[in-house]
């Protein structure tokens, strides 16, 4: 009986101190402002508020109003939220302009040892300070239609299709094949967007401007050029604006009327958006692009004046430090996450889980080993606007309005002009 009552006397202490732990935070309210619509949609606020009885006062901005919205605000330092998420494509402005706290020291001390690299990397500041977290990686791969593969080449196995697209110029024959057996009817890719380009930017040795300041336009980058235009002027691609409405009506046709054979997408790509084409579930599998990379990813930091630091780690340590509830995420979600150990244990049961897949399909599988080749170092805070600067160029390329050299000078002109404290060779 005495240990009955011992027993019941712990389990009220416990229980006791889940309430104070799980009440912590009322009354008090933690600001967010967004672009991913994750925060509600994937129950991220709401979870957050049951366990900590705090109140999330979110704003969700879309993408491409996003830092319009942010820069005034952290501009004045009036009206800066608690906690503000960058996307990869600028994370790194953020990330080395100090307006996020140093979360790799006290009081936060965030334990990245299980992380994948990249993802750490990313938010990782020039001083070697980490002061941005993300719950997800999103490294890439290539969505093929089975039913074009079998057409095509005889078979739909991803063993056979991958040795396919394992060098650009095997990719080449592919493009070929399907070009001359469908009477130019049907293509290899869907356009020359990001699933295309991110191939050949996330594969550079060096970034943009190296430690002696001078501006660096790796070789890789003219590979993209010279294969861009080789795509384009065999016809090789659909010519699909990424996002537009052509671009989902042929990801999403009948495996009777698919006319494009591949669709790159990163881990976001395959959950958020191949899984929803109804129409072409179950016509997709999966294989390596010639060369690993990423795209996307959302990755979160405190103010570095909030008010609130101690409830806004509290949210970020939740989604980036709690195991147990990333794995309860992935599960209903799908999402990639960034912890290896939760990724390695969530493996089996992701086996046909996938809407676009097929049955023995793993995209959770074939993730975890692109991943580990996937590398942030030469990732930048310029890397965004001088991309637009390369596609800008690029089209004019592929117009047959400059040749090669021509395209490459006027890159630099443009970056010298952007950039005026850079040495341009």
């Amino acid at each position: 009986m005495k240990k009955i009552a011992i027993l019941v006397t712990c389990l009220a202490v416990i229980a006791g101190l889940v309430t104070v732990q799980a009440q912590q935070f009322k009354g008090r309210t933690l600001s967010i402002i967004t672009f991913a619509g994750e925060f509600k949609d994937q129950g991220f606020v709401a979870d957050f508020e049951k366990m900590t009885g705090a109140k999330v006062d979110l704003q969700i901005v879309p993408n491409e109003n996003y830092e319009s919205k942010m820069t005034p605000l952290l501009k004045t330092g009036k009206g800066v939220p608690d906690v503000f998420t960058g996307e990869a494509g600028y994370v790194k402005e953020y990330v080395d302009s100090g307006v996020w706290a140093v979360l790799s020291k006290a009081p936060f001390n965030a334990n990245t040892k299980d992380m994948f690299p990249y993802a750490v990397e990313m938010g990782t500041n020039k001083k070697g300070e980490v002061v941005a977290l993300t719950w997800q990686t999103t490294p890439g791969g290539w969505f093929y239609r089975r039913s074009m593969a079998k057409t095509y080449f005889g078979t739909d196995d991803p063993a056979v299709i991958g040795k396919m697209f394992s060098s650009w110029e095997s990719v080449l024959q592919a493009a070929e094949t399907i070009k001359q057996k469908s009477g130019g009817k049907h293509y290899f890719f869907s356009g020359l967007g990001d699933g295309f380009s991110r191939i050949f930017t996330a594969n550079r040795a060096e970034p943009w401007v190296n430690a002696k300041n001078e501006f660096v336009i790796d070789p890789t980058i003219v590979d993209y050029f010279k294969m861009a235009k080789t795509f384009r002027d065999k016809g090789y691609d659909a010519k699909l604006a990424d996002w537009s409405g052509p671009f989902f009506d042929s990801m999403n046709s009948t495996p009777s009327d698919a006319n494009v054979f591949v669709f790159g997408w990163p881990t976001w790509g395959l959950h958020f958006v191949l899984n929803g084409q109804t129409k072409s579930n179950g016509d997709w599998a999966m294989a390596p692009s010639p060369k690993p990379y990423t795209w996307g990813g959302t990755w979160m930091g405190i103010y570095k004046d909030s008010k609130n630091k101690d409830v806004a780690w509290e949210f970020i340590k939740m989604l980036t430090q709690d195991k147990k509830y990333m794995e309860d995420y992935a599960l209903r979600s799908g999402d990639f996450m960034s912890d290896r150990t939760v990724v390695e244990k969530l493996i089996p049961s992701f086996k046909g889980k996938a809407a676009a897949l097929g049955p023995n399909d793993n995209h959770y599988e074939f993730f975890m080993n692109q991943v580990k080749f996937v590398s942030g170092k030469t990732i930048s805070s310029e890397d965004r606007p001088i991309m637009q600067m390369v596609n800008t160029v690029l089209n004019e390329y592929l117009e047959n309005k400059k040749d090669l050299n021509q395209a490459m000078t006027d890159l630099k002109g443009r970056v010298k002009t952007a950039y005026p404290r850079w040495i341009i060779k």
